[in-house]
């Protein structure tokens, strides 16, 4: 599935950037050409019909329950996390977005002031908060600013915890909704919101992949302060440190979370625990 993600955005991106009516204009004298675009389009809808069959048999097997937590994230992770010779991309990540139909960046209209352009999560990056984390039935995981939702998704259907993802976006959220339908997950949804008017109290693990900055990561940061304060969460924060990581490590001197080690592999990452329960 996903050797045919990779030809499908491949396809996509020629025929987005292709008139095909001016394309014919300009190789009338050529009839090899246009044998040549024709075939490309025939073999266009070839792909997009081996990877429907893919996703639709996966799609299957986890609504009927024969394709477990367990096993479906030892499908994709065990796809690996090596780049692509020339292209920034995994075959798990290859996999996961096949599967999901979901591109690596998205743009939208309807973000906030501090919002940031929607770009979806890396599958290491999804593994390494499974690890980190192991959530399970008692958990309940928050993925802030999910996008098109490839976090929420991905971990709702490789774990046995509840997983929220919030989203102001309501095209990302509209999107998030229907590429999770096929899927029938019962411990996913997707909130369409503003995330300070989210009440995150039953919370325990968070992920944030730099979905915003500013006033919002601020207030986003004392409010996950305040759920620290009052139960054993964890944080997986990942960003720059200015204007962003900054609000996270404001709530760490004051007592509020304490900062884990930092990971050569993962420089960008701050996971953060509750501190009153260390």
């Amino acid at each position: 599935m996903g050797a045919q993600w990779e030809l499908f955005e491949r396809f996509a991106f020629v025929q987005e950037n292709v008139e095909p009516e001016l394309l014919l204009l300009d190789v009338r004298a050529r009839p090899e050409l246009q044998e040549l675009w024709a075939a490309l389009q025939a073999r266009s809808l070839l792909v997009t019909a081996a990877l429907d069959a893919s996703g639709a048999d996966v799609a299957q097997q986890l609504r009927a329950g024969d394709l477990s937590p367990a096993r479906f994230r030892e499908q994709w992770e065990g796809l690996g996390f090596t780049e692509a010779t020339g292209r920034a991309s995994t075959a798990a990540d290859d996999w996961l977005e096949g599967l999901l139909r979901i591109s690596r960046i998205t743009t939208g209209q309807d973000r906030p002031p501090f919002g940031q352009v929607n770009m979806a999560s890396r599958a290491q990056r999804i593994s390494d908060f499974l690890s980190t984390t192991s959530p399970g039935l008692r958990d309940t995981v928050y993925d802030l600013g999910c996008g098109n939702g490839k976090f929420a998704i991905t971990v709702a259907a490789s774990s046995s915890a509840r997983v929220k993802g919030v989203e102001y976006g309501q095209t990302y959220v509209e999107s998030a909704r229907r590429n999770s339908e096929r899927f029938a997950l019962p411990n996913l949804e997707f909130i369409h919101a503003d995330v300070r008017d989210v009440d995150l109290s039953d919370g325990t693990a968070f992920y944030l992949y730099f979905p915003f900055w500013g006033e919002v990561a601020h207030a986003v940061a004392r409010m996950l302060g305040d759920v620290a304060r009052a139960r054993d969460i964890t944080v997986y924060a990942s960003g720059p440190r200015h204007d962003y990581g900054e609000h996270f490590l404001e709530q760490v001197t004051q007592g509020a979370l304490y900062l884990a080690p930092q990971r050569h592999a993962f420089a960008d990452v701050m996971v953060l625990r509750s501190a009153a329960f260390a």
